[in-house]
């Protein structure tokens, strides 16, 4: 990226972008190039003109993708009432969305998928090219011209391998047939059928849509630890998560994987699939993994957390303060900021003229 000296000018404020849980807006500044170019710069692994932060991505979720209606996630022109979320995803498995979580969960009963082997037999196998994807380009075309460019635009496939596989058989007998020696030629006989699938989808998605960027989701940890070994990663869900990158970055797109837990251990498989980016949940250390994995793959992180009510010159003098402590590390191991992370209890704040100052000396720093 062609190096631009920093301007005062790039401190206007032309906009904010949505609050999210306990955090304020991020404040958008006169930047003197898009978001988008930036963002895509760190992806491409060139020389940004700033440190990219999390809301230069922008979501786009239509309702041509079965799950996003199925999981209360659609995000596009036609605005759809949370009374129609939830219902049967596109493998006929019964979803209710739940509003005071915000997301949707498999009703509870009798599993979809009883027996894995014959797993065929007991679910709907859907037929991305009879989704009406020309319909859904055609009606969302003045929202995608208007809201998407300056941002990248970020589309989620839900849900990934493993949770499929929970969806179809509830979570215990999924874990189970992960490790099982007499289940395991079935589990890789369903991720490869889901990886043609989500193959086939990314292909209308890009020949519809100008993704910049293409996340999966896929839980692979709790609270406490990953749910399964690296081993199990590598030989169970790798060979498949990494024929759908390896698709992604053939379109022109990059791969974030959206994977919540405590999975640090889990990161070399990511990377050996190809991953080019992972947002960890704020339970994990993001920064110890940034130093760790960082120069293999892009990571979230947690910036500082800034009191509240201070004056802006005292939320200025400590993002100085941070970029100069962490630019060596961006240099060498290129992160996102995630500013307003998914905190319900409230104890992360990030102000937003702490993010502006960032912005201002991360510009600075970075023209040399």
């Amino acid at each position: 990226m062609n190096r631009i000296p920093f301007n005062e000018n790039e401190m206007t404020v032309i906009g904010k972008y949505p609050a999210r849980g306990e955090n304020p807006s991020m404040l958008k500044l006169d930047t003197p190039v898009t978001p988008r170019e930036n963002m895509l710069a760190l992806y491409r692994r060139e020389k940004p003109l700033w440190i990219p932060e999390f809301f230069e991505m922008k979501a786009f979720a239509p309702n041509v993708l079965p799950e996003n209606k199925v999981r209360g996630m659609v995000m596009e022109t036609l605005k759809m009432p949370k009374e129609e979320f939830g219902g049967p995803d596109m493998f006929g498995v019964d979803w209710i969305f739940m509003p005071e979580a915000g997301g949707s969960m498999v009703r509870p009963g009798t599993p979809k998928v009883p027996d894995l082997s014959r797993w065929e037999e007991y679910v709907t196998l859907p037929d991305p090219d009879s989704w009406d994807w020309v319909g859904s380009r055609e009606s969302n075309q003045e929202l995608i011209e208007k809201n998407y460019g300056r941002e990248a635009m970020r589309l989620t496939i839900y849900t990934g391998f493993f949770e499929r596989l929970i969806s179809w058989m509830d979570f215990e007998d999924a874990a189970v047939a992960m490790i099982d020696e007499d289940q395991k030629e079935d589990v890789h006989r369903v991720f490869s059928y889901l990886a043609d699938l989500y193959i086939r989808i990314i292909g209308h998605v890009k020949e519809n849509f100008p993704v910049d960027i293409l996340q999966l989701h896929d839980d692979w940890g709790s609270q406490m630890a990953p749910f399964f070994s690296l081993d199990v990663v590598r030989e169970m869900i790798v060979p498949h998560l990494k024929k759908v990158v390896d698709f992604c970055h053939e379109k022109g797109m990059f791969f974030d994987l959206h994977s919540c837990g405590m999975n640090k251990k889990l990161v070399p498989a990511m990377i050996e699939a190809g991953v080019d980016s992972w947002q960890p949940q704020i339970i994990n250390d993001t920064w110890d993994i940034c130093r760790t994995y960082g120069d293999q793959i892009i990571i979230n992180v947690i910036p500082k957390n800034t009191p509240k009510g201070l004056v802006s010159e005292e939320y200025d003098r400590m993002a100085k303060e941070w970029v100069d402590d962490n630019f060596e590390l961006f240099c060498n191991h290129p992160f996102i900021l995630l500013p307003t992370p998914m905190d319900p209890f409230g104890k992360t704040y990030v102000d937003p003229q702490f993010i502006a100052g960032a912005y201002r000396y991360s510009r600075e720093k970075l023209d040399h």
